[in-house]
């Protein structure tokens, strides 16, 4: 029979766990928002699984209907095409209301982003739903949705 203290201490431990997942996950996100922010398109696919995907849509914040714009099934892909957009107008992407939901090894995050499009005066804004897996104790994306509200 385990005593309360110890009871207690694993309680601690598994909080501990989930707040220390949770700010692993956050600096991910936020290290995929610098990368764009800063063109360095080669540093993103280290950020993802092996088959991580990434998909762009179009949609509402208010309906769950929407359009898929594009779709990366490797982050290999999703680079490849980032790099031929280098030294053109891009997004820099500000992360707002980032929420984390950390299950094991794996997580769920919801977060609004809105970017100036650089050389321009235009602005987007949408929302990302990404899932996450702990690969050799390290958080990766496993999937990124970014759904362009219009």
């Amino acid at each position: 029979m385990r005593s309360g203290r110890s009871d207690m201490n694993d309680a601690l431990e598994a909080r501990l766990e989930r707040i220390e997942a949770q700010i692993a996950i956050a600096d991910l996100v936020h290290h995929y928002a610098r990368a764009v922010r800063r063109e360095a398109y080669e540093d993103l696919a280290a950020l993802f699984v092996a088959g991580g995907t990434f998909e762009v849509r179009s949609g509402r914040p208010d309906r769950d209907e929407f359009t898929v714009r594009q779709r990366f099934d490797t982050p290999h892909a999703l680079v490849a095409f980032l790099s031929e957009g280098k030294g053109k107008p891009h997004p820099v992407p500000l992360i707002h209301n980032l929420m984390i939901e950390v299950e094991g090894d794996t997580a769920r995050s919801n977060a609004m982003m809105t970017a100036s499009i650089t050389g321009t005066d235009k602005q987007v804004t949408g929302e990302y739903h990404d899932s996450f897996a702990r690969v050799d104790g390290k958080w990766r994306f496993a999937a990124r949705i970014y759904t362009v509200f219009g």
